[in-house]
């Protein structure tokens, strides 16, 4: 038996997911726990938020300690942000194994279309760049 004390999960979020990953619309769910439709797309969707921050908290820890970090302010160019990652790259001796586009790529899906206008980013946000030439944004 899972136990849930252990997790970010209450025990409805988690029958609620079960069910969902069974192929079980909202309303048959709705139904089998006696609840409104909403009600079971409300607890769905923080569930799912509980899971993307825990990720996102595992992701962050695996990162402390990779070698270059560049904090980027709403207002920077993702083009030049791109640029200072290559050049940091360089400086600590480490191959990225992405090219300039990807960089780019990565940033702007991180950011989403509401988060970038015009080459600038609309929130802050973090490059990673790992000893052997991973990159993340955060």
């Amino acid at each position: 038996m899972i136990d849930l004390e252990k997790t970010h999960l209450t025990k409805k979020q988690f029958e609620i997911l079960k069910m969902r990953i069974a192929g079980k619309s909202l309303s048959e769910i709705a139904r089998e726990l006696h609840t409104t439709r909403a009600n079971v797309s409300s607890i769905a969707k923080t569930a799912e938020e509980n899971i993307r921050k825990s990720k996102n908290t595992l992701k962050l820890i695996e990162m402390i300690d990779w070698p270059i970090k560049i904090e980027a302010k709403a207002g920077s160019n993702v083009y030049e942000i791109s640029e200072k990652v290559f050049h940091e790259a360089d400086v600590k001796k480490i191959k990225i194994s992405h090219d300039y586009s990807e960089i780019v790529r990565l940033i702007t899906k991180v950011l989403g279309t509401s988060g970038l206008r015009r080459r600038k980013a609309l929130k802050d946000f973090i490059i990673f760049v790992s000893g052997d030439g991973r990159v993340e944004v955060f």
